[in-house]
């Protein structure tokens, strides 16, 4: 999940789903563009949150991930978090003047639908496989700290086979 590529998408969406609501078109109409605006909204929020868990943990803060440090992604999602705080202003903006303010409820309540619907079906998955990570990580780990205190008495037992025998 880059968050640029993230953004880009949904300023794709964003522009395309302007230009509807620009020219009258009801929130209905717009679904296509609304969905894929906010379902990339849902995925730069993700994004935020599973940098902010990998900062925590000690783990994949020495392995970055795509070769960008934890700082420089959240320089990223940072980013791209303020262009869609601007795109939904905006679109708030727009959906108060085309639709009134009961387009503004009916938008925020789709985006609120679109986020679940995203949460239950694809982040369930990557919280999975980001759970799996860290357990293969932690496994490698305490292997290795095991064959280490095995070679270290493996070497006090033929050291004192050599002292003593």
């Amino acid at each position: 999940m880059d968050p640029v590529s993230i953004i880009g998408i949904a300023t794709t969406a964003f522009k395309g789903l302007k230009q509807l609501v620009e020219s009258g078109r009801e929130l209905q109409d717009c679904m296509s563009q609304l969905s894929q605006w906010a379902g990339a909204i849902a995925d730069l929020d993700k994004a935020d949150e599973l940098n902010k868990k990998r900062k925590g943990n000690l783990f994949r803060s020495l392995l970055p991930k795509s070769g960008k440090s934890i700082e420089q992604e959240a320089m990223e999602i940072y980013a791209a978090k303020v262009t869609a705080r601007e795109q939904r202003s905006e679109l708030m903006q727009f959906l108060g003047a085309t639709q009134g303010e009961r387009g503004q409820r009916e938008f925020i309540e789709t985006e609120k639908k679109i986020r679940k619907m995203r949460q239950d079906a694809v982040y369930a998955e990557i919280d999975r496989r980001e759970k799996l990570k860290e357990l293969g990580i932690a496994a490698v780990v305490v292997v290795l700290a095991v064959a280490t205190v095995g070679g270290a008495i493996a070497l006090m037992v033929a050291m004192k086979g050599v002292n003593g025998g």
